[in-house]
Protein backbone atom coordinates (compact mmCIF):
# COMPACT_ATOMS: atom_id res chain seq x y z
CA UNK A 1 0.00 0.00 0.00
CA UNK A 2 2.84 2.38 0.82
CA UNK A 3 4.47 1.68 -2.52
CA UNK A 4 1.21 2.27 -4.35
CA UNK A 5 0.63 5.56 -2.51
CA UNK A 6 4.21 6.60 -3.31
CA UNK A 7 3.64 5.88 -6.98
CA UNK A 8 0.39 7.90 -6.96
CA UNK A 9 2.11 10.81 -5.23
CA UNK A 10 5.01 10.67 -7.73
CA UNK A 11 2.60 10.69 -10.65
CA UNK A 12 0.68 13.60 -9.13
CA UNK A 13 3.86 15.64 -8.64
CA UNK A 14 4.84 15.02 -12.26
CA UNK A 15 1.64 16.65 -13.53
CA UNK A 16 1.46 20.28 -14.65
CA UNK A 17 -0.09 22.84 -12.31
CA UNK A 18 -3.35 23.16 -14.33
CA UNK A 19 -3.82 19.41 -14.29
CA UNK A 20 -3.15 19.27 -10.56
CA UNK A 21 -5.91 21.83 -9.95
CA UNK A 22 -8.34 19.93 -12.21
CA UNK A 23 -7.57 16.71 -10.38
CA UNK A 24 -8.10 18.40 -7.01
CA UNK A 25 -11.49 19.81 -8.08
CA UNK A 26 -12.63 16.43 -9.42
CA UNK A 27 -11.53 14.72 -6.21
CA UNK A 28 -13.45 17.29 -4.14
CA UNK A 29 -16.58 16.81 -6.24
CA UNK A 30 -16.40 13.04 -5.81
CA UNK A 31 -16.01 13.44 -2.06
CA UNK A 32 -18.98 15.83 -1.90
CA UNK A 33 -21.11 13.45 -3.98
CA UNK A 34 -20.30 10.59 -1.67
CA UNK A 35 -21.13 12.74 1.35
CA UNK A 36 -24.47 13.84 -0.09
CA UNK A 37 -25.33 10.23 -0.92
CA UNK A 38 -24.56 9.09 2.61
CA UNK A 39 -26.50 12.02 4.12
CA UNK A 40 -29.60 11.51 1.99
CA UNK A 41 -29.55 7.76 2.54
CA UNK A 42 -29.44 8.19 6.31
CA UNK A 43 -32.19 10.83 6.34
CA UNK A 44 -35.51 9.83 7.90
CA UNK A 45 -38.41 9.69 5.42
CA UNK A 46 -41.25 11.81 6.85
CA UNK A 47 -44.86 11.57 5.66
CA UNK A 48 -47.92 13.64 6.54
CA UNK A 49 -49.77 12.31 9.58
CA UNK A 50 -52.59 14.89 9.61
CA UNK A 51 -53.18 18.08 7.66
CA UNK A 52 -55.56 21.05 7.88
CA UNK A 53 -55.53 20.78 11.67
CA UNK A 54 -57.07 23.30 14.01
CA UNK A 55 -54.92 24.81 16.75
CA UNK A 56 -56.44 22.66 19.49
CA UNK A 57 -56.10 19.43 17.50
CA UNK A 58 -52.47 20.21 16.58
CA UNK A 59 -51.59 20.87 20.23
CA UNK A 60 -53.27 17.62 21.34
CA UNK A 61 -51.45 15.56 18.69
CA UNK A 62 -48.06 17.08 19.56
CA UNK A 63 -48.64 16.27 23.22
CA UNK A 64 -49.37 12.64 22.35
CA UNK A 65 -46.26 12.40 20.13
CA UNK A 66 -44.05 13.82 22.87
CA UNK A 67 -45.46 11.33 25.35
CA UNK A 68 -44.63 8.47 22.96
CA UNK A 69 -41.18 10.02 22.24
CA UNK A 70 -41.79 10.01 18.47
CA UNK A 71 -39.88 12.43 16.24
CA UNK A 72 -42.10 14.75 14.20
CA UNK A 73 -42.05 17.74 11.87
CA UNK A 74 -44.58 20.57 11.87
CA UNK A 75 -45.28 23.05 9.09
CA UNK A 76 -44.69 26.80 9.62
CA UNK A 77 -48.46 27.38 9.69
CA UNK A 78 -48.88 24.72 12.39
CA UNK A 79 -51.65 22.83 10.57
CA UNK A 80 -49.60 19.92 9.11
CA UNK A 81 -47.76 17.33 11.23
CA UNK A 82 -45.42 14.74 9.68
CA UNK A 83 -43.83 11.66 11.23
CA UNK A 84 -41.70 8.74 10.04
CA UNK A 85 -43.31 6.95 7.09
CA UNK A 86 -43.22 3.61 8.91
CA UNK A 87 -45.35 4.89 11.80
CA UNK A 88 -48.05 6.83 9.96
CA UNK A 89 -50.70 4.09 9.78
CA UNK A 90 -50.12 2.91 13.33
CA UNK A 91 -50.33 6.42 14.80
CA UNK A 92 -53.49 7.25 12.84
CA UNK A 93 -55.25 4.18 14.26
CA UNK A 94 -54.06 4.88 17.82
CA UNK A 95 -55.13 8.53 17.72
CA UNK A 96 -58.45 7.69 16.06
CA UNK A 97 -59.23 5.30 18.93
CA UNK A 98 -58.80 8.25 21.29
CA UNK A 99 -61.03 10.51 19.19
CA UNK A 100 -58.16 12.61 17.81
CA UNK A 101 -58.36 14.79 15.81
CA UNK A 102 -61.76 16.11 16.79
CA UNK A 103 -62.09 18.31 13.74
CA UNK A 104 -62.22 21.64 15.55
CA UNK A 105 -64.50 22.70 18.34
CA UNK A 106 -65.89 20.65 21.17
CA UNK A 107 -68.57 18.02 20.66
CA UNK A 108 -70.80 15.97 22.90
CA UNK A 109 -67.74 14.69 24.75
CA UNK A 110 -68.15 17.84 26.84
CA UNK A 111 -70.73 15.93 28.87
CA UNK A 112 -68.27 13.14 29.70
CA UNK A 113 -67.04 15.15 32.68
CA UNK A 114 -70.01 15.63 34.97
CA UNK A 115 -70.18 18.38 37.55
CA UNK A 116 -72.72 18.54 40.37
CA UNK A 117 -72.58 22.33 40.58
CA UNK A 118 -73.60 23.01 36.98
CA UNK A 119 -76.54 25.38 36.57
CA UNK A 120 -79.30 25.08 33.97
CA UNK A 121 -77.82 28.01 32.05
CA UNK A 122 -74.43 26.29 31.85
CA UNK A 123 -76.10 23.06 30.71
CA UNK A 124 -77.91 24.88 27.91
CA UNK A 125 -74.70 26.66 26.91
CA UNK A 126 -72.72 23.39 26.84
CA UNK A 127 -75.46 21.73 24.81
CA UNK A 128 -75.30 24.54 22.24
CA UNK A 129 -71.49 24.31 22.09
CA UNK A 130 -71.63 20.55 21.65
CA UNK A 131 -74.26 20.82 18.91
CA UNK A 132 -72.24 23.46 17.06
CA UNK A 133 -69.06 21.39 17.30
CA UNK A 134 -70.70 18.19 16.04
CA UNK A 135 -72.25 20.00 13.07
CA UNK A 136 -68.91 21.64 12.24
CA UNK A 137 -67.16 18.25 12.26
CA UNK A 138 -69.80 16.71 10.02
CA UNK A 139 -69.67 19.55 7.50
CA UNK A 140 -65.85 19.58 7.53
CA UNK A 141 -65.86 15.93 6.45
CA UNK A 142 -66.93 17.02 2.94
CA UNK A 143 -64.11 16.81 0.39
CA UNK A 144 -64.41 20.45 -0.70
CA UNK A 145 -64.37 21.99 2.79
CA UNK A 146 -61.20 22.66 4.73
CA UNK A 147 -62.67 24.23 7.86
CA UNK A 148 -66.15 25.05 9.16
CA UNK A 149 -67.75 26.89 12.05
CA UNK A 150 -71.42 26.80 13.06
CA UNK A 151 -73.27 29.33 15.23
CA UNK A 152 -76.77 28.55 16.53
CA UNK A 153 -79.18 30.96 18.23
CA UNK A 154 -81.71 29.16 20.46
CA UNK A 155 -84.28 31.69 21.75
CA UNK A 156 -86.00 31.28 25.08
CA UNK A 157 -89.45 29.76 25.14
CA UNK A 158 -92.29 32.29 25.45
CA UNK A 159 -95.76 31.78 26.91
CA UNK A 160 -97.28 33.65 23.99
CA UNK A 161 -96.95 32.28 20.48
CA UNK A 162 -96.80 35.72 18.88
CA UNK A 163 -93.81 36.60 21.08
CA UNK A 164 -91.86 33.41 20.30
CA UNK A 165 -88.73 34.11 18.23
CA UNK A 166 -87.44 31.81 15.54
CA UNK A 167 -84.33 29.65 15.84
CA UNK A 168 -81.57 30.77 13.45
CA UNK A 169 -78.11 29.52 12.50
CA UNK A 170 -75.11 30.66 10.49
CA UNK A 171 -72.36 28.58 8.89
CA UNK A 172 -68.91 29.82 7.87
CA UNK A 173 -66.99 27.71 5.36
CA UNK A 174 -63.36 27.77 4.28
CA UNK A 175 -63.01 25.90 1.02
CA UNK A 176 -59.90 24.04 -0.11
CA UNK A 177 -57.76 25.57 -2.84
CA UNK A 178 -59.38 25.15 -6.25
CA UNK A 179 -62.60 23.69 -4.82
CA UNK A 180 -66.10 25.03 -5.33
CA UNK A 181 -69.47 24.01 -3.92
CA UNK A 182 -72.46 23.29 -6.10
CA UNK A 183 -75.84 24.86 -5.37
CA UNK A 184 -77.19 21.43 -4.42
CA UNK A 185 -74.36 20.98 -1.90
CA UNK A 186 -75.02 24.38 -0.34
CA UNK A 187 -78.70 23.55 -0.07
CA UNK A 188 -77.80 20.18 1.45
CA UNK A 189 -75.67 21.85 4.15
CA UNK A 190 -78.60 24.13 5.02
CA UNK A 191 -80.98 21.19 5.35
CA UNK A 192 -78.40 19.26 7.39
CA UNK A 193 -78.15 22.04 9.95
CA UNK A 194 -81.93 22.59 9.99
CA UNK A 195 -82.62 18.89 10.53
CA UNK A 196 -80.18 18.72 13.46
CA UNK A 197 -81.63 21.64 15.43
CA UNK A 198 -85.13 21.54 16.86
CA UNK A 199 -87.39 24.30 15.54
CA UNK A 200 -84.91 25.44 12.86
CA UNK A 201 -86.00 25.88 9.25
CA UNK A 202 -83.66 25.60 6.28
CA UNK A 203 -84.70 29.11 5.23
CA UNK A 204 -83.23 30.47 8.48
CA UNK A 205 -79.71 29.08 7.88
CA UNK A 206 -77.19 31.59 6.52
CA UNK A 207 -74.12 30.11 4.78
CA UNK A 208 -71.10 32.30 3.90
CA UNK A 209 -67.54 31.58 2.81
CA UNK A 210 -64.28 32.78 4.36
CA UNK A 211 -64.38 35.90 2.15
CA UNK A 212 -67.80 36.92 3.47
CA UNK A 213 -69.67 36.02 0.28
CA UNK A 214 -73.19 34.70 0.80
CA UNK A 215 -73.44 31.19 -0.61
CA UNK A 216 -77.03 30.47 0.35
CA UNK A 217 -79.92 32.38 -1.18
CA UNK A 218 -81.39 33.21 2.22
CA UNK A 219 -81.94 36.91 2.75
CA UNK A 220 -81.70 37.76 -0.95
CA UNK A 221 -85.35 38.65 -1.46
CA UNK A 222 -87.67 35.84 -2.43
CA UNK A 223 -85.29 33.09 -1.34
CA UNK A 224 -87.76 30.26 -1.78
CA UNK A 225 -88.41 31.25 -5.38
CA UNK A 226 -84.67 31.59 -6.01
CA UNK A 227 -84.01 28.09 -4.68
CA UNK A 228 -86.81 26.67 -6.80
CA UNK A 229 -85.41 28.41 -9.87
CA UNK A 230 -81.99 26.80 -9.33
CA UNK A 231 -83.52 23.33 -9.07
CA UNK A 232 -85.68 23.98 -12.12
CA UNK A 233 -82.65 24.95 -14.19
CA UNK A 234 -80.87 21.73 -13.19
CA UNK A 235 -83.98 19.70 -14.02
CA UNK A 236 -84.26 21.38 -17.43
CA UNK A 237 -80.59 20.74 -18.22
CA UNK A 238 -80.87 17.08 -17.25
CA UNK A 239 -83.87 16.55 -19.54
CA UNK A 240 -82.13 18.25 -22.48
CA UNK A 241 -78.92 16.33 -21.88
CA UNK A 242 -80.73 12.99 -21.66
CA UNK A 243 -82.65 13.51 -24.90
CA UNK A 244 -79.57 14.83 -26.74
CA UNK A 245 -77.39 11.89 -25.65
CA UNK A 246 -79.96 9.34 -26.81
CA UNK A 247 -80.35 10.98 -30.22
CA UNK A 248 -76.60 11.48 -30.73
CA UNK A 249 -75.71 7.89 -29.83
CA UNK A 250 -78.33 6.68 -32.33
CA UNK A 251 -77.11 8.99 -35.10
CA UNK A 252 -73.45 8.11 -34.59
CA UNK A 253 -74.31 4.48 -35.28
CA UNK A 254 -75.62 5.63 -38.67
CA UNK A 255 -73.28 8.45 -39.80
CA UNK A 256 -70.17 7.49 -37.82
CA UNK A 257 -68.59 8.29 -34.49
CA UNK A 258 -67.97 12.00 -33.92
CA UNK A 259 -69.89 13.00 -37.06
CA UNK A 260 -73.10 14.19 -35.39
CA UNK A 261 -73.88 17.04 -33.00
CA UNK A 262 -77.26 17.37 -31.25
CA UNK A 263 -78.68 20.28 -29.28
CA UNK A 264 -82.04 20.15 -27.50
CA UNK A 265 -84.06 23.03 -26.07
CA UNK A 266 -86.96 22.10 -23.81
CA UNK A 267 -89.69 24.46 -22.61
CA UNK A 268 -91.08 23.13 -19.34
CA UNK A 269 -94.14 24.08 -17.33
CA UNK A 270 -93.30 24.45 -13.63
CA UNK A 271 -96.69 25.80 -12.59
CA UNK A 272 -98.44 23.96 -9.78
CA UNK A 273 -102.01 23.52 -11.07
CA UNK A 274 -105.00 21.90 -9.34
CA UNK A 275 -108.09 21.35 -11.46
CA UNK A 276 -111.55 20.65 -9.97
CA UNK A 277 -114.53 19.69 -12.20
CA UNK A 278 -118.24 19.15 -11.39
CA UNK A 279 -120.22 17.39 -14.13
CA UNK A 280 -124.08 17.32 -13.98
CA UNK A 281 -126.17 14.78 -15.91
CA UNK A 282 -129.92 15.68 -15.85
CA UNK A 283 -130.79 12.66 -17.96
CA UNK A 284 -129.72 10.25 -15.26
CA UNK A 285 -131.25 11.37 -11.95
CA UNK A 286 -130.48 9.42 -8.85
CA UNK A 287 -132.54 8.91 -5.66
CA UNK A 288 -131.25 11.06 -2.91
CA UNK A 289 -133.73 10.00 -0.18
CA UNK A 290 -136.87 7.91 0.18
CA UNK A 291 -139.55 8.03 2.98
CA UNK A 292 -142.55 5.71 3.26
CA UNK A 293 -145.26 5.85 5.98
CA UNK A 294 -148.23 3.45 6.49
CA UNK A 295 -151.10 3.85 9.07
CA UNK A 296 -153.55 0.97 9.86
CA UNK A 297 -156.38 0.94 12.54
CA UNK A 298 -158.91 -1.86 13.65
CA UNK A 299 -161.54 -2.07 16.54
CA UNK A 300 -165.08 -3.46 17.83
CA UNK A 301 -168.52 -1.86 16.88
CA UNK A 302 -169.72 1.14 18.93
CA UNK A 303 -173.49 2.08 19.66
CA UNK A 304 -174.18 5.71 19.44
CA UNK A 305 -176.01 7.42 22.27
CA UNK A 306 -179.80 7.97 21.73
CA UNK A 307 -180.01 5.50 18.94
CA UNK A 308 -181.36 1.98 18.75
CA UNK A 309 -179.26 -1.02 18.04
CA UNK A 310 -180.53 -1.09 14.51
CA UNK A 311 -178.91 2.21 13.89
CA UNK A 312 -175.52 1.19 15.17
CA UNK A 313 -172.39 2.48 13.31
CA UNK A 314 -169.15 0.63 12.73
CA UNK A 315 -166.95 3.51 13.77
CA UNK A 316 -164.14 1.20 14.71
CA UNK A 317 -163.91 -0.46 11.32
CA UNK A 318 -160.46 -1.25 9.85
CA UNK A 319 -158.63 1.68 8.25
CA UNK A 320 -155.29 1.80 6.33
CA UNK A 321 -153.29 4.87 5.13
CA UNK A 322 -150.01 4.77 3.12
CA UNK A 323 -147.69 7.72 2.29
CA UNK A 324 -144.34 7.65 0.37
CA UNK A 325 -141.92 10.57 -0.34
CA UNK A 326 -139.00 10.17 -2.81
CA UNK A 327 -136.41 12.94 -3.35
CA UNK A 328 -134.33 12.87 -6.57
CA UNK A 329 -130.88 14.46 -7.16
CA UNK A 330 -129.33 15.42 -10.47
CA UNK A 331 -126.33 13.18 -11.26
CA UNK A 332 -123.05 15.03 -10.49
CA UNK A 333 -119.39 13.97 -10.84
CA UNK A 334 -116.69 15.96 -8.97
CA UNK A 335 -113.05 15.37 -10.05
CA UNK A 336 -109.88 17.01 -8.74
CA UNK A 337 -106.73 16.81 -10.86
CA UNK A 338 -103.23 17.98 -9.84
CA UNK A 339 -101.20 18.75 -12.95
CA UNK A 340 -97.59 17.40 -12.96
CA UNK A 341 -94.84 19.94 -12.33
CA UNK A 342 -92.16 20.21 -15.00
CA UNK A 343 -94.22 18.92 -17.89
CA UNK A 344 -92.82 19.42 -21.38
CA UNK A 345 -94.52 22.23 -23.26
CA UNK A 346 -92.34 22.25 -26.37
CA UNK A 347 -89.20 20.58 -27.71
CA UNK A 348 -86.83 22.07 -30.27
CA UNK A 349 -84.06 19.83 -31.64
CA UNK A 350 -81.19 20.91 -33.88
CA UNK A 351 -79.02 18.21 -35.46
CA UNK A 352 -75.81 18.78 -37.38
CA UNK A 353 -74.27 15.87 -39.29
CA UNK A 354 -71.07 15.68 -41.25
CA UNK A 355 -71.24 15.27 -45.03
CA UNK A 356 -69.63 12.86 -47.45
CA UNK A 357 -66.00 13.25 -48.56
CA UNK A 358 -64.69 12.17 -51.94
CA UNK A 359 -61.30 12.56 -53.61
CA UNK A 360 -60.91 14.90 -56.55
CA UNK A 361 -58.42 14.67 -59.40
CA UNK A 362 -55.60 15.98 -57.20
CA UNK A 363 -56.30 13.45 -54.45
CA UNK A 364 -57.68 16.05 -52.00
CA UNK A 365 -60.81 15.27 -49.98
CA UNK A 366 -63.78 17.36 -51.14
CA UNK A 367 -66.90 17.83 -48.99
CA UNK A 368 -70.31 17.00 -50.39
CA UNK A 369 -73.64 17.45 -48.64
CA UNK A 370 -75.73 14.42 -47.90
CA UNK A 371 -78.65 13.80 -50.24
CA UNK A 372 -82.00 15.31 -49.36
CA UNK A 373 -83.62 11.93 -48.90
CA UNK A 374 -80.95 11.02 -46.33
CA UNK A 375 -81.64 14.26 -44.44
CA UNK A 376 -85.39 13.58 -44.45
CA UNK A 377 -84.79 10.03 -43.22
CA UNK A 378 -82.66 11.34 -40.36
CA UNK A 379 -85.33 13.92 -39.45
CA UNK A 380 -88.00 11.23 -39.31
CA UNK A 381 -85.70 9.05 -37.21
CA UNK A 382 -85.04 11.88 -34.72
CA UNK A 383 -88.72 12.83 -34.58
CA UNK A 384 -89.82 9.32 -33.66
CA UNK A 385 -86.99 8.59 -31.23
CA UNK A 386 -87.59 11.83 -29.27
CA UNK A 387 -91.38 11.39 -29.25
CA UNK A 388 -92.10 14.81 -30.78
CA UNK A 389 -95.71 16.04 -30.79
CA UNK A 390 -96.71 18.29 -33.69
CA UNK A 391 -99.80 19.55 -31.80
CA UNK A 392 -97.73 21.23 -29.10
CA UNK A 393 -95.36 22.78 -31.67
CA UNK A 394 -92.33 20.50 -31.43
CA UNK A 395 -89.84 20.93 -34.24
CA UNK A 396 -86.62 19.35 -35.47
CA UNK A 397 -84.03 20.57 -37.99
CA UNK A 398 -81.28 18.40 -39.51
CA UNK A 399 -78.47 20.04 -41.49
CA UNK A 400 -75.38 18.68 -43.22
CA UNK A 401 -72.21 20.75 -42.86
CA UNK A 402 -68.46 20.01 -42.83
CA UNK A 403 -66.97 19.38 -39.41
CA UNK A 404 -63.83 21.44 -38.96
CA UNK A 405 -63.18 20.41 -35.36
CA UNK A 406 -60.83 17.49 -34.51
CA UNK A 407 -62.12 14.09 -33.52
CA UNK A 408 -63.45 13.81 -30.04
CA UNK A 409 -61.07 12.19 -27.61
CA UNK A 410 -62.27 8.91 -26.25
CA UNK A 411 -61.99 7.65 -22.71
CA UNK A 412 -61.62 9.34 -19.39
CA UNK A 413 -59.12 12.11 -18.73
CA UNK A 414 -55.87 10.74 -17.37
CA UNK A 415 -54.76 11.68 -13.90
CA UNK A 416 -52.10 14.38 -13.52
CA UNK A 417 -48.57 12.99 -13.67
CA UNK A 418 -47.91 14.24 -10.14
CA UNK A 419 -50.63 11.97 -8.75
CA UNK A 420 -49.39 8.99 -10.74
CA UNK A 421 -45.73 9.41 -9.72
CA UNK A 422 -46.31 10.41 -6.08
CA UNK A 423 -46.45 6.83 -4.68
CA UNK A 424 -43.08 6.03 -6.28
CA UNK A 425 -41.21 9.12 -5.01
CA UNK A 426 -39.28 7.26 -2.24
CA UNK A 427 -38.11 4.55 -4.67
CA UNK A 428 -37.27 7.04 -7.43
CA UNK A 429 -35.13 9.05 -5.04
CA UNK A 430 -32.89 6.09 -4.17
CA UNK A 431 -32.70 4.97 -7.80
CA UNK A 432 -31.59 8.44 -8.96
CA UNK A 433 -28.95 8.62 -6.23
CA UNK A 434 -27.65 5.15 -7.13
CA UNK A 435 -27.46 6.03 -10.84
CA UNK A 436 -25.59 9.25 -10.03
CA UNK A 437 -23.11 7.31 -7.89
CA UNK A 438 -22.52 4.73 -10.65
CA UNK A 439 -21.94 7.51 -13.20
CA UNK A 440 -19.43 9.20 -10.91
CA UNK A 441 -17.55 5.94 -10.45
CA UNK A 442 -17.51 5.07 -14.15
CA UNK A 443 -16.76 8.47 -15.66
CA UNK A 444 -14.81 10.23 -12.91
CA UNK A 445 -13.15 7.89 -10.45
CA UNK A 446 -12.19 5.11 -12.91
CA UNK A 447 -10.42 7.44 -15.43
CA UNK A 448 -8.81 9.26 -12.53
CA UNK A 449 -7.34 6.10 -11.03
CA UNK A 450 -6.21 4.88 -14.45
CA UNK A 451 -4.40 8.16 -15.22
CA UNK A 452 -2.69 8.17 -11.84
CA UNK A 453 -1.51 4.58 -12.40
CA UNK A 454 -0.07 5.48 -15.82
CA UNK A 455 1.67 8.54 -14.43
CA UNK A 456 3.28 6.46 -11.69
CA UNK A 457 4.44 3.94 -14.30
CA UNK A 458 6.01 6.71 -16.37
CA UNK A 459 7.89 7.97 -13.34
CA UNK A 460 9.90 4.73 -13.04
CA UNK A 461 10.33 3.76 -16.75
CA UNK A 462 11.87 5.54 -19.68
CA UNK A 463 9.37 6.87 -22.20
CA UNK A 464 9.67 8.49 -25.58
CA UNK A 465 8.73 12.10 -24.94
CA UNK A 466 9.21 13.68 -28.37
CA UNK A 467 8.86 13.03 -32.07
CA UNK A 468 11.86 11.67 -34.03
CA UNK A 469 14.40 14.13 -35.48
CA UNK A 470 15.96 13.53 -38.90
CA UNK A 471 19.67 14.40 -39.14
CA UNK A 472 22.68 13.61 -41.25
CA UNK A 473 23.29 10.39 -39.37
CA UNK A 474 19.70 9.15 -39.58
CA UNK A 475 16.66 9.43 -37.23
CA UNK A 476 17.08 10.12 -33.53
CA UNK A 477 14.40 10.14 -30.75
CA UNK A 478 14.48 11.47 -27.18
CA UNK A 479 14.13 8.76 -24.50
CA UNK A 480 13.59 10.03 -20.92
CA UNK A 481 15.05 13.40 -21.79
CA UNK A 482 18.26 12.00 -23.50
CA UNK A 483 18.70 11.83 -27.21
CA UNK A 484 19.20 8.29 -28.49
CA UNK A 485 20.03 8.00 -32.20
CA UNK A 486 18.37 5.34 -34.29
CA UNK A 487 20.59 4.89 -37.37
CA UNK A 488 18.84 4.29 -40.61
CA UNK A 489 21.72 3.96 -43.04
CA UNK A 490 21.34 5.18 -46.61
CA UNK A 491 18.25 7.38 -45.92
CA UNK A 492 18.31 11.09 -46.46
CA UNK A 493 16.00 13.63 -44.91
CA UNK A 494 14.43 14.89 -48.12
CA UNK A 495 13.91 11.50 -49.70
CA UNK A 496 11.96 10.07 -46.77
CA UNK A 497 8.25 10.49 -46.56
CA UNK A 498 6.32 10.10 -43.30
CA UNK A 499 4.94 6.73 -44.36
CA UNK A 500 8.37 5.42 -45.28
CA UNK A 501 9.77 6.75 -42.00
CA UNK A 502 7.11 4.88 -40.02
CA UNK A 503 7.82 1.68 -41.95
CA UNK A 504 11.55 1.96 -41.35
CA UNK A 505 11.06 2.58 -37.63
CA UNK A 506 8.69 -0.36 -37.29
CA UNK A 507 11.11 -2.68 -39.11
CA UNK A 508 14.10 -1.47 -37.09
CA UNK A 509 12.67 -1.80 -33.55
CA UNK A 510 9.03 -2.85 -33.30
CA UNK A 511 8.85 -2.62 -29.49
CA UNK A 512 10.17 0.91 -29.25
CA UNK A 513 8.10 1.96 -32.26
CA UNK A 514 4.91 0.75 -30.57
CA UNK A 515 5.84 2.63 -27.37
CA UNK A 516 6.54 5.74 -29.46
CA UNK A 517 3.11 5.60 -31.13
CA UNK A 518 1.38 5.01 -27.84
CA UNK A 519 2.96 8.12 -26.30
CA UNK A 520 2.16 10.24 -29.36
CA UNK A 521 -1.48 9.20 -29.22
CA UNK A 522 -1.70 10.07 -25.55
Amino acid sequence: MEGFLAKLLGGFNALPTARKMTLAVVTLMVALSMGVFVYVTNQEDYRVLFSNLSGSDAATILTKLKEKKIAYQISPAGDVISVSSGKVSELRLELAAEGIPQGGGVGFEIFDNKSFGTTDFEKQLNYRRALQGELARTISSLDEIQKCRVHIVLPRDSLFVEHQKKTTASVTLRLKAGKKLKSSQIEGIGHLVASSVEGLSATDVMIVDSQGNILSQIGAGDSRLAQMSASQVDYKKNIEKDIASKIQSMLENVVGSGKAAVRVTAELDFRITEKTEELFDPESPVVRSSQKQTDKATGPPVVAAGRTAATTETAGAEKEKSEEIINYEINKVVSKTVMPVGGVKKLSIAVLVDGIYEKDNTGAMVFQQRPRKDIEALEDLVRKSAGLDAQRGDQVVVSSMPFSRPELEQGMTALPWQDRVAPFFPIVRYVVILIALVLVILFVMKPLIRNLALMSQRAETRTITGPPAIGPGGISVELSGQPAPLALGGLEERSLTEVEMARQLAALNAKKFAELLRNWLK
